[in-house]
């Protein structure tokens, strides 16, 4: 299955919705606008995550008391978003008490990742290169690795541990059968043959986990009801016994079971349809809160969320593959515990997908095959972004609640704004994002690059 199927299919936004746009009149009101924005922009003196952390202290006051931090990026493979996030993870740990970093990757990714960075079990690059594929596929970079290694590094000589969440529901690997089938041998050994059977057939065939969506999502729909009708059921079946004596044992358990029954939960959708591919849609968004939610109850640990800015927006603004946003299923049952940071740039590069072929016109090939690396020039003047690169400072943290009265009255108006998941983005293209009403906190970058894909 191609990557192109892989984004129809598994709903995940790998390109951009298309809207046409035309050059707007020019804002009479812009000077005004620009100069309320550099009234409460604070500046950010590089996305390199070794830097000094002073110039955040601007943006620990505006989280404040949060509980979960949303660090959305504006492409899936530009190499300042990973490092942005590394850094804002630095200070969060170091400065605000957070101790866990969730990724837009699958559940099962997440415990393999933070097997490692806990206790130096197994090789992130092998994980990354095997699980990091299909719609993850640009994730498998260098800058992400680093971030990985660092909280690895970090866990080696402090007392107090991070750990490393995967919020998403596309891949089922191994290690959760593994993980319950151990817990019902161990607690429940009269039900262990049950649970055998209800799990039969549905492990990965594969390592690799592109191949195995592009294998699963191929089976009849009927297949595919039958396979969540049996790992929910296998969820149900173990929250209908006791704990125990080891009730945190049970918990983890029995969000590993979760964690499978939304799995194929949500390749159960009739994805053929426009209605089923947008149930598949919402209901993805909808786990990755809740299991966001879960851990946050569970460990009492303050999260750093990162993900696409369509995902982590309180408002949809990629209709097409986000209709119902995990940031705003956060907001609404987290509030003010929750905290969202859009992230925006006016030129630079990103990479991204293709079926085959050569790179488009403009865009250059990447480290992988099928990948390559394309590049925006600077906004033109109808975008979010061309009205955010004229604030005196080049790159900046803006706080969107506290902006005077014109700045709100600009960022409360839809206008283009690039967002840019595994596809090709040429100038035409946009998303409608009122910004104000999308995210708390914004971060604009003047000039970026793309990340360095691993081979």
């Amino acid at each position: 299955m191609n990557s192109k199927t892989w984004a129809a299919a598994l709903t995940i936004g790998l390109a951009a919705a298309t809207v046409a746009t035309t050059p707007a009149a020019a804002d009479t009101g812009e000077t005004k606008v620009v100069a309320a924005l550099d009234a409460v922009a604070e500046p950010l003196a590089s996305a390199t995550p070794q830097a000094d952390q002073r110039d955040l202290k601007a943006f620990g006051a505006m989280v404040a008391g949060a509980k979960v931090v949303g660090v959305g990026e504006a492409t899936h493979s530009t190499a300042e978003f990973y490092t942005l996030n590394h850094r804002l993870l630095r200070y969060l740990v170091t400065d605000k008490g957070f101790t866990t970093f969730a990724r837009e990757l699958s559940w099962s990714t997440g415990v393999r990742l933070n097997d490692y960075v806990l206790n130096g079990e197994g090789d992130p690059r092998t994980i990354m290169h095997n699980e990091v594929k299909g719609p993850y596929d640009l994730f498998d970079n260098r800058e992400f690795l680093e971030l990985i290694t660092w909280m690895r590094s970090y866990n080696a000589t402090h007392q107090a541990k991070v750990q490393f969440m995967g919020a998403d529901l596309l891949y089922p690997g191994d290690v959760l059968f593994d993980k319950v089938l151990a817990y019902v041998k161990q607690h429940h050994p009269d039900l262990l043959e049950q649970f055998t059977q209800l799990y039969d057939g549905l492990r990965p065939t594969t390592p690799n986990a592109g191949q195995y969506m592009g294998i699963a999502l191929s089976q009849p729909l009927a297949t595919r009801q039958d396979h969540a009708q049996r790992a929910t059921k296998a969820l149900h079946l173990l929250a209908e016994q006791a704990p125990g004596a080891d009730a945190e044992d049970y918990r983890w358990a029995l969000q590993h079971a979760r964690a499978l029954s939304q799995t194929f939960t949500d390749f159960a959708f009739d994805q053929a349809t426009a209605d089923g591919r947008r149930q598949a849609q919402e209901y993805r968004d909808k786990a990755m809160a809740d299991n966001v939610i879960w851990w946050n109850k569970t460990t009492g640990h303050k999260i750093q969320m990162s993900g696409l800015n369509a995902h982590i927006s309180y408002t949809p603004i990629d209709t097409m593959f986000v209709p119902a946003p995990m940031g705003g299923v956060l907001h609404e049952r987290l509030g003010r515990r929750f905290v969202t940071v859009g992230t925006s740039f006016d030129q630079g590069g990103y990479n991204f997908l293709i079926d085959k072929g050569e790179c488009p016109a403009g865009s250059r090939p990447a480290e992988r095959p099928l990948t390559c690396k394309g590049s925006v020039d600077a906004a033109g003047s109808d975008y979010n972004e061309y009205v955010l690169d004229q604030v005196r400072y080049r790159d900046f943290i803006l706080d969107t609640r506290t902006a005077p009265q014109a700045a709100r009255t600009w960022l409360a108006e839809s206008r283009p704004t690039r967002l840019i998941g595994g596809g090709f983005w040429s100038p035409e293209q946009a998303t409608k994002v009122a910004v104000g009403k999308s995210f708390d906190i914004v971060i604009h970058l003047h000039k970026v690059k793309a990340a360095a894909l691993l081979p």
